[in-house]
């Protein structure tokens, strides 16, 4: 647990290392939380079992399909050692159909390959994936905000008052931020960005990273 502050907001974070930097909350940073009793070892198993060969993850935009990725290949590490995997994320900041080019000759036959953003690629692309794929007996994990035909659906994500909390608690303790969970969550910033960003907890977080700085700035 962090420690809890006595003083004033200001006073307690001045100084602190800002636990919403990117190397806190990128992809993997932090293991994916479940609170209903799943766990990532077993969708890990789940996913390696498919016949189909594809899996999606599915859930809004922030909503811990990333994260949940990188916690599952982690599994996947520890259950098959020699198996070969390679991950491909796309964004709006360069081309979906460039990266995916420049990544096809990085799969190796019978791997698993993610497709982090899926809904980005054309139906062209989506082709040259699924046929590089299956010519090669690749295992496509892939995220989407929606279901795909032809994945099976593996994991749905979602945010709520419960699973936001523990991730502003974790990055606490990761950062070694001497604060109380309550200073955060409890703030009018967070509460601002919350009802702005619903299921989005990402953009909050970024909020909380310019919150947090302006804090140390007074």
């Amino acid at each position: 647990m962090a420690v809890e502050c006595k003083g004033s907001v200001g006073c307690c974070l001045a100084m602190q290392p800002n636990p919403f930097s990117t190397r806190f909350i990128q992809p993997g940073a932090i293991p994916y939380q479940f609170f209903n009793g799943e766990n990532a070892n077993k969708l890990a198993q789940q996913f390696l079992s498919m016949k189909s060969k594809r899996g999606i993850i599915v859930g809004p935009h922030g909503s811990g399909k990333s994260t949940l990725v990188a916690t599952i290949l982690q599994e996947i590490a520890t259950l098959s050692p020699k198996l070969s995997t390679h991950s491909v994320r796309f964004s709006t900041n360069q081309s979906p159909a460039r990266v995916l080019r420049s990544s096809l000759a990085q799969w190796q036959p019978n791997s698993v390959v993610v497709l982090d953003g899926y809904e980005q690629l054309s139906l062209w692309s989506r082709w040259q994936a699924d046929r590089r794929a299956r010519s090669q007996s690749v295992s496509i994990l892939a995220t989407a905000h929606q279901p795909v035909r032809g994945f099976d659906l593996l994991w749905q994500t979602s945010v709520d008052e419960n699973s936001s909390r523990w991730v502003v608690e974790k990055l606490l303790v990761q950062a070694g931020a001497v604060a109380s969970v309550e200073t955060l969550v409890d703030s009018a910033a967070w509460q601002r960005s919350r009802e702005q960003h619903g299921q989005n907890l990402r953009e909050s977080l970024f909020d909380m990273y310019d919150w947090w700085q302006s804090i140390e700035a007074r």
